[in-house]
């Protein structure tokens, strides 16, 4: 007798850098969300497809939770919501290391029926403070199953993966190919690997308000030539990210290419533009381009 299978939709949720990405590139075993210590660093829904011989799960990596100051996390914001309201199982993230009041993001999930608790990033304190964590958050709210976990060193990553087939439909229609592992364009991959090297490599504000645009990816035969764009908010930014005699581009850019050759398999030439749009985040217009 031919076992049925499960398919269905699970947004993940959470506080900034809570490991909401970290957990969707480590369950898909490549990577398909950036991943940065700085807060906000998801700006849209990513959406990543794991499947195997149980069925398909496909995954929202929304973007973190937070008080949307411009255009730009306003959009964010909906995104959350809307993550919200098409997902059969919502896994809601917590860094067991924070101490950030949580009844906000629960006051969001009422009346959802089917939520987990990850309390995410176990391997940081010892299993005492894990059990505390678990036993603040039990009663809060109705959750179906509470799975510590370790994203970045795949502690129980399995066990989660058992529990959400469980709770997901069943059925033997796959939404995806199986060969698929997300929708994401190349040039928006791109975009975000670029972004990501930003993040890591500059401090303060100014991950914030930055903005790439991959403009051209051609392949030459031996090379693959692509043409980005860095948008900042101020020329004091550009200097920035350009630094002293070009050394803060050319770093960002090697790290870039350096990724980009494995991912493409070949030779990559990256051309790193950077330039100056005043008050992009209010911008319909860009805010567009980085959610088409």
């Amino acid at each position: 007798m031919k076992k049925n299978k499960n398919s269905g939709y699970v947004a993940l949720i959470g506080r900034t850098n809570a490991g909401k990405s970290t957990f969707l590139n480590s369950i898909l075993d490549t990577k398909v969300s950036i991943v940065s210590d700085k807060p906000q660093t998801t700006r849209r829904q990513i959406l990543g497809i794991h499947t195997t011989e149980r069925g398909q799960i496909v995954f929202f990596d929304s973007p973190g939770i937070h008080k949307p100051e411009y255009s730009l996390n306003q959009k964010m914001m909906r995104d959350v919501h809307n993550s919200l309201m098409d997902a059969d199982l919502i896994l809601y993230f917590v860094d067991i290391t924070s101490r950030e009041d949580d009844d906000f993001i629960i006051s969001l999930l009422k009346d959802k029926k089917n939520v987990f608790l990850i309390i995410n990033k176990i391997d940081k304190l010892a299993k005492e403070k894990s059990l505390e964590k678990i036993n603040s958050m039990k009663d809060l709210f109705a959750w179906k199953e509470i799975v510590p976990i370790s994203a970045l060193k795949k502690i129980n990553i399995d066990l989660l993966e058992e529990l959400i087939f469980k709770y997901i439909p069943e059925s033997n229609i796959l939404f995806y190919d199986e060969e698929e592992f997300t929708v994401q364009s190349e040039k928006f991959y791109i975009s975000e690997l670029i972004r990501e090297k930003i993040l890591n490599q500059t401090k303060g504000e100014l991950p914030y308000t930055t903005f790439v645009k991959t403009d051209e990816i051609k392949d030459r035969g031996n090379v693959i030539y692509i043409r980005s764009t860095i948008f900042v908010e101020k020329t004091s930014q550009k200097k920035i990210i350009i630094g002293k005699k070009g050394t803060m581009l050319k770093k960002i850019g090697e790290d870039s290419r350096k990724e980009l050759e494995e991912y493409f398999d070949k030779k990559v030439f990256l051309d790193l533009f950077v330039k100056v749009a005043p008050n992009w985040r209010n911008s319909q217009f860009i805010i567009q381009d980085i959610f088409e």
